[in-house]
């Protein structure tokens, strides 16, 4: 459905276009900022650790976050993926990278000639990334423990439906775990210029923020609490109040048996 995903697909679906979207924890508070309260909450996680990076070259000396203040970064000064690159070394007690202001389609070739150290952007964009730079590159993870993106279901949606809407896309992601490939004609018909070894490749790297050490799906207070002053800090939005972000019966505790509804 469109539009393309970002803010719009939240309200699409507060105002009846849709009763469910999968969107990033910043496009909901984007949606937010811009048209109030909307009755559309997170009901369950996909991503459940930042895939913020710094992609370098892959011979350069930078292999750990600690390193990164060091790095010149490309990209452009306004950019959403550059200051939560900036907040996240922070968050993790480090300084800033140097900025070299550029346009973010720029950036990777930039990289590629030595004029820059690093660029910001999620790990499964490495294999773009390289194709652009005209180098090997590699992701250095900023590994933050904040969620990145989930499933937002109306208000108006009964718990029942809710719930066994997240338990599909919980075993549409373990399937895609077991077999990378299943989905990938589906891919191609709906984005036909997307080249299957990239998406491959880039799944591969998504899967340790995906797969972690809770359910998959799963959510809690305590890290929604961590995300949302993250995510507001580093994007310059409101903060608003947790329940009204995902719903609170939804949150799961790491016991698996908990009651999720």
């Amino acid at each position: 459905m469109e539009p393309a995903p970002g803010p719009a697909n939240v309200r699409r679906v507060a105002e009846g276009g849709a009763d469910f979207c999968l969107t990033s924890v910043n496009h909901y508070l984007k949606a937010r900022a811009q048209w109030g309260d909307l009755p559309a909450r997170y009901t369950s996680i996909v991503v459940q650790r930042s895939p913020m990076a710094g992609i370098v070259a892959a011979d350069s000396p930078y292999t750990t976050p600690a390193d990164l203040p060091g790095a010149r970064l490309g990209g452009p000064a306004d950019s959403k993926l550059v200051a939560d690159y900036q907040a996240g070394l922070e968050w993790l007690g480090l300084p800033r990278s140097p900025l070299v202001p550029l346009d973010y389609g720029r950036a990777p070739a930039a990289l590629g000639r030595g004029e820059v150290d690093a660029v910001a952007d999620y790990v499964d964009l490495v294999p773009r990334t390289r194709r652009q730079a005209g180098v090997e590159v590699r992701a250095v993870a900023l590994g933050l423990p904040v969620y990145s993106s989930g499933l937002v279901a109306a208000d108006r949606v009964a718990p029942e439906l809710v719930e066994r809407v997240g338990a599909a896309v919980a075993a549409a992601l373990e399937r895609a775990r077991q077999d990378p490939e299943a989905g990938m004609d589906a891919l191609l018909r709906r984005y036909p210029d997307v080249d299957p070894a990239d998406a491959l490749e880039g799944w591969e790297l998504a899967v340790p923020n995906i797969f972690t050490e809770v359910p998959v799906g799963a959510m809690d207070a305590a890290t929604w609490a961590a995300t949302l002053e993250f995510a507001s800090r580093a994007q310059g939005l409101p903060t608003p109040a947790p329940e009204t972000v995902y719903r609170p019966e939804r949150a799961r505790l790491l016991d698996p048996a908990q009651p999720t509804a």
